[in-house]
């Protein structure tokens, strides 16, 4: 069953145990527990793990992609951003619902540990 999202979904990154990011694309590894998994991203994907940074609402990311990348071919952004939402959720590469955009963390910076 998919997540409840709406409008004003808070969305943030979840913490990576490593990330390998090269010319052929980016691997990350989530989870720990005992031997994680390694989930490939995909320019978009990695595109909206860098717009949403330290927390963004699903509308937010929305607008901020439309900034980033246009329109995509075809139209339909709320549905495309909304699917490729749902299977960043379903890798366990963001999270979503937990908190008001103003509680979900502080910083989600790929060259610091979050937290630090």
């Amino acid at each position: 069953m998919d997540p409840e999202l709406d409008p004003s979904t808070p969305l943030r990154c979840r913490e990576f145990v490593d990330e390998l990011t090269t010319d052929e694309g980016t691997l990350v590894l989530v989870g720990g527990d005992p031997w994680g998994r390694v989930v490939r991203l995909s320019p978009l994907g990695l595109e909206i793990l860098d717009a949403i940074g330290a927390g963004l609402t699903l509308q937010e990311l929305e607008a901020e992609l439309l900034d980033r990348m246009g329109e995509p071919p075809g139209g339909q952004l709320t549905e495309r951003v909304r699917e490729s939402v749902l299977a960043l959720l379903s890798a366990e590469v963001i999270s979503a619902g937990q908190g008001t955009k103003e509680t979900i963390g502080t910083s989600f910076d790929r060259d610091e540990p979050a937290g630090a």
